[in-house]
């Protein structure tokens, strides 16, 4: 059994001044996709979104918007907030072709905003642990959890038998959230020839608006989960059990259980390369 460590999606914004700059950003960035990497834009009039396309493949958005900003002196939105938002999803697809561009693409927006000393904000990415198993073979847990939050118990997450949601969440209020997590069929949903059962944690606009996009906060935000796998269904079914007869669940309670003994461990240095190079690469 092998696993690693992926990023899968990222997105970023940057905050306008003006309409004017809004429109100049946008033109610059998809500019610069194009040119730098084997890809076309493509006007989506039913999302008004710019797609970053290769052959069809949806490999990112290109989004302008703008909201209202309250003014807390005469208590009246009297101000508005522009923005570019591009979003890139399926970093890590296993499709070679497509993730290589991807992460090309991604690597020049946050390049040419890096040389230009343009200012942009995290507001999503997902970290994810890749293991060549089936999904019967693999168990997540959160066993550190957030307040004011619901889960699934271990016996009742699983939906249509292809991924397991951990945090109790309705699709109207998923984005209400800092961050969910869950686990899922990759081979099913890439059409693979071999099996990837994939652990994948959101980290969605709310975490950035009190967390740096750093490492830290990260591996952080990824230690809340317990990833295992199990080369014997028996032995799961067991650790199973044993979490459920706890209403509460304290590391001493952990380590009892023996959670460690079956426990994959993200690789913290991939992550770290990858977001420092992120932030520092520029294209010239």
């Amino acid at each position: 059994m092998t696993y690693s460590t992926e990023i899968d999606t990222v997105s970023i914004q940057v905050n306008c001044s003006s309409l004017e700059e809004q429109q100049g950003i946008s033109f610059m960035l998809g500019r610069a996709v194009t040119e730098y990497n084997k890809v076309y834009i493509r006007d989506n009039i039913l999302t008004k979104e710019r797609e970053i396309l290769f052959n069809n493949n949806r490999l990112g958005t290109i989004r302008l918007g703008m909201n209202p900003l309250w003014n807390k002196f005469t208590r009246q939105y009297d101000d508005m907030n522009y923005y570019v938002a591009v979003s890139f999803y399926g970093l890590k697809s296993h499709i070679g072709i497509l993730d290589n561009l991807s992460i090309g693409c991604l690597f020049t927006v946050c390049g040419i905003l890096n040389t230009f000393s343009i200012e942009y904000v995290f507001t999503e990415l997902d970290v994810c642990l890749d293991i060549s198993v089936k999904i019967d073979n693999v168990l997540a847990i959160c066993t550190t959890k957030l307040p004011r939050t619901e889960y699934h118990s271990l016996n009742n997450s699983f939906y249509n038998g292809d991924s397991i949601y951990i945090e109790k969440f309705t699709k109207d209020k998923l984005n209400y959230y800092s961050q969910r997590a869950y686990v899922y069929n990759k081979t099913k949903k890439e059409n693979l020839n071999y099996p990837i059962t994939r652990f994948e944690l959101k980290l969605q606009k709310l975490f950035f608006f009190t967390n740096e996009l750093d490492s830290e906060t990260i591996i952080n935000a990824l230690s809340r989960y317990t990833v295992m796998y199990f080369q014997n269904i028996n032995e799961k079914n067991i650790i199973i059990d044993k979490y459920n007869s706890y209403c509460r669940i304290s590391k001493r309670d952990i380590e009892r259980i023996g959670l460690d003994r079956y426990k994959l461990k993200p690789d913290v240095v991939k992550i770290e390369k990858f977001i420092n190079n992120l932030k520092s690469y520029k294209l010239f």
